[in-house]
């Protein structure tokens, strides 16, 4: 259900953002590398990393965590995925993968629950950036 909240939000954005200029917004390649401080962010496998501006919760992207924690963001802009973030200063939270029960269990049990909430989790990311952004999360 999560999953589907945000995905509405993105549409939702995508047709507000519609107008951005002629050639469109520019869109920024974005590496995280997730790491979990006493945990293991393999746990995290399959759940999503969610990144937005601060002043426009419309203005999202996303990527999935990888074993190796690993996320590649993607935007749903004008109703196609682009790979890469626009310009901005983002606040970062995890969304729980919630396809399979035992995973999301893992996962809950991995990370600590301030982390799954914008306001809450502290974490931040600016875009264009140098390289690899790296993310640490405490565990649970």
């Amino acid at each position: 259900m999560t999953r589907r909240v945000w995905m509405v939000a993105c549409l939702t954005g995508a047709v507000a953002l519609g107008g951005c200029g002629p050639s469109g917004p520019k869109f920024q390649a974005v590496t995280v590398r997730l790491t979990v401080d006493g945990g293991n962010v393999a746990d995290l496998t399959g759940s999503t990393l969610d990144v937005a501006v601060p002043n426009n919760p419309l203005l999202r992207s996303s990527g999935t965590i990888t074993p190796d924690g690993t996320v590649e963001l993607e935007t749903l802009h004008a109703g196609k995925i682009r790979r890469g973030v626009q310009e901005g200063n983002y606040q970062v939270r995890i969304i729980l993968a919630d396809d399979d029960r035992e995973q999301r269990r893992k996962a809950a049990k991995t990370v600590a629950p301030r982390f799954l909430k914008f306001e809450s989790s502290g974490l931040s990311l600016t875009v264009p950036g140098d390289g690899t952004v790296p993310l640490t999360v405490a565990a649970k």
